[in-house]
């Protein structure tokens, strides 16, 4: 839940009195979990479902204190869940299931983002809720435009919350994009000679990861955009399959899914992605995502090595 902790402890394998293992319950703040965190032993694994933004306070505190976690995804424990067949569940069993899970499948580690990468992702997406909303107001004053008896309180009101918005909008443009000029037009032919990025995918990049200045590696930019790989768990085995997380800039991804449209035809490294996948049995989308991934793959390479992209580079080697 949001406001509380459901912890199972120390199950290590599967049994048929797991549900009534005893679960500890702790308020889901600071506070309480680093008091949590102070009665765990040494050498110990959290695992814990994905949950939006309540689950951010624990990875922190997790992280403060060095302590190894894994988050797994909705999709991930459901698939546990009915390979166990469980079928009467609440939070106890959840937090049960959830400690075997660890047990059995020991996931990796999980790391929380670098702060400025936090910040800048926030910021990203509050930019993009100001715009939406200024976009709100201007087609209902569009539409007002039409009606001769428009009240005309209204309509002020409209200019006001769109003229208050277009400042925060500046505001928060300013702050985000550093390039000057010359460095945009660099970036811009740099990320363009990569073949499937058009002028909106290479803007797009270049303006969300304010030119990649502050990533060391490409599974940062991987984990900000939100394409990364997830684990799927059927009752028999464990399949791996590019994923889209819901944490990334969903706009940029939009963009970037068009790019390997262009991409899967006439980038000869996507072409064998794609082709590669398809051929391992995986649906369209997987397949897509993964060109995605190898797109900014090739990106974020031609950026850090300054160097204009050769199509044939990895097939004449």
């Amino acid at each position: 839940g949001s406001h509380e902790l459901v912890i199972a402890q120390g199950l290590s394998q599967a049994s048929s009195k797991f549900i009534k293992l005893p679960v500890q319950t702790i308020d889901n703040t600071i506070e309480a979990i680093n008091q949590w965190i102070e009665t765990l032993g040494e050498n110990v694994h959290i695992i814990f479902e994905q949950t939006g933004t309540y689950n951010l306070p624990l990875s922190y505190a997790l992280t403060l204190h060095e302590i190894t976690f894994s988050v797994i995804t909705p999709s991930q424990s459901k698939g546990f869940v009915k390979s166990m067949k469980v079928t009467h569940q609440h939070d106890g069993v959840d937090a049960a299931l959830l400690s075997l899970y660890g047990a059995n499948y020991q996931p990796a580690p999980t790391s929380i983002e670098d702060e400025h990468l936090h910040h800048l992702r926030q910021k990203r997406k509050h930019l993009s809720t100001l715009m939406t909303q200024k976009q709100a107001y201007e087609n209902q004053l569009h539409a007002l435009s039409f009606d001769p008896r428009a009240d005309k309180l209204v309509i002020e009101s409209l200019e006001l919350l769109q003229m208050t918005l277009q400042i925060q909008i500046t505001k928060f443009k300013e702050e985000l994009f550093t390039l000057d000029d010359d460095q945009h037009k660099h970036l811009f032919g740099l990320i363009k000679s990569v073949v499937g990025i058009g002028d909106a995918s290479a803007n797009a990049l270049i303006i969300a990861s304010d030119g990649f200045k502050n990533f060391s590696n490409v599974k940062q930019v991987l984990k900000f955009l939100g394409i990364v790989p997830i684990e799927k768990h059927s009752s028999k085995s464990v399949h791996k399959n590019y994923g889209l997380a819901k944490t990334g800039l969903g706009y940029v991804r939009a963009i970037l899914y068009m790019a390997a449209r262009s991409a899967k035809k006439y980038n000869l490294a996507c072409v064998a992605v794609y082709q590669r996948q398809r051929a391992l049995g995986k649906a369209h989308k997987v397949a897509m995502i993964a060109v995605m991934n190898k797109l900014i793959r090739q990106v974020f390479g031609v950026v850090k090595n300054q160097t204009l992209f050769v199509n044939d580079f990895e097939f004449a080697k």
